[in-house]
């Protein structure tokens, strides 16, 4: 989307250099300082959506870490409950019920509450005076801590996007009355100076058309689990400068943004076992590039 804000920006600060030279250019009746303060708007209104952005994509890195490190214990907690009750039949019947699948946060998080409600009632283990320990270290209390965080993670993940989602609103808004400005005062300029004559050429001067060639469509050349849990993603770009990475996991409905603005052309990530798609964007300062095709891994 940043093509073009920053382009638009660019063609601001030409419009308003021209009105500093020409005292009879005025578009719409603005000053230079009204065009420097439309200007300002959409600096500051990037920044912020820039900002919001970055804190949306941590949440969602620390909302699938939470998620992950809980569909980790699960996975580990229902065996060791199967063995350690494996004499109690009346025990190990409701052990067996328990969901042994989740490949959503969802699903990962009712997974969670129903070994929890299981747990809370656990007679101790056959010849154990304690309660069910899971390991030293994977007790009750810590197994709850994880589903909390993971909750905690979740329910926060509305306002940060809703946040995002202004701050995006905002940044379009100041940035359309900008180009709007931009347009006017071409117009207004080509029309009050003729050709030929100084004010005319540093009319002509304004850029009309991004100077550095757009980013062309990425390509995923490396896709590769090389070990357990890992996801290790290469890439190239025809003049591209960053990289975007989107991935659809298990279960989800849709891609999300899990890296940007890499400089790198490498991307390396930590996942819970399963089949992933991921897309790369290649960007520069004229904007972003087409997806790239889908590359899959599937992590053991």
């Amino acid at each position: 989307m940043f093509k073009g804000v920053d382009f638009t920006i660019l063609q601001a600060q030409s419009v308003k250099s021209a009105m500093d030279q020409i005292p009879t250019f005025r578009p719409d009746g603005k000053t230079p300082a009204n065009a420097q303060a439309l200007i300002d708007a959409v600096v500051t209104s990037q920044t912020t959506f820039l900002n919001k952005s970055t804190t949306l994509d941590l949440a969602r890195g620390e909302l699938q870490e939470s998620i992950d490190a809980l569909h980790l214990a699960c996975t580990q907690v229902y065996p060791i409950m199967k063995v350690v009750y494996r004499a109690d039949a009346g025990t190990l019947q409701a052990i067996n019920r328990l969901p042994v699948s989740d490949r959503t946060a969802r699903e990962t998080l009712a997974r969670g509450d129903a070994i929890n409600a299981l747990w809370t009632q656990l007679p101790n283990p056959p010849g154990s005076a304690t309660a069910f320990k899971a390991w030293d270290t994977m007790d009750l209390v810590a197994f709850v801590a994880l589903i909390t965080t993971a909750k905690t993670k979740q329910n926060g993940m509305a306002a940060i996007d809703q946040e995002h989602q202004l701050a995006q609103g905002d940044l379009h808004e100041k940035t359309e009355a900008l180009e709007d400005f931009v347009t006017t005062a071409m117009i207004i300029g080509r029309a009050q100076f003729l050709p030929g004559t100084p004010e005319r050429e540093v009319i002509d001067a304004i850029p009309t058309e991004p100077s550095q060639p757009s980013a062309g469509q990425a390509e995923i050349t490396v896709a590769t689990s090389a070990a357990p849990g890992l996801v290790h993603l290469e890439f190239v770009c025809n003049n591209a400068t960053k990289f975007d990475v989107l991935r659809q996991g298990p279960g989800e409905p849709d891609f999300s943004l899990v890296a940007t603005d890499l400089v790198a052309n490498v991307y390396d990530a930590s996942v819970t076992p399963g089949s992933y798609d991921f897309k790369v964007i290649g960007k520069n300062s004229v904007g972003s590039g087409p997806e790239s095709d889908i590359a899959n891994v599937v992590v053991g």
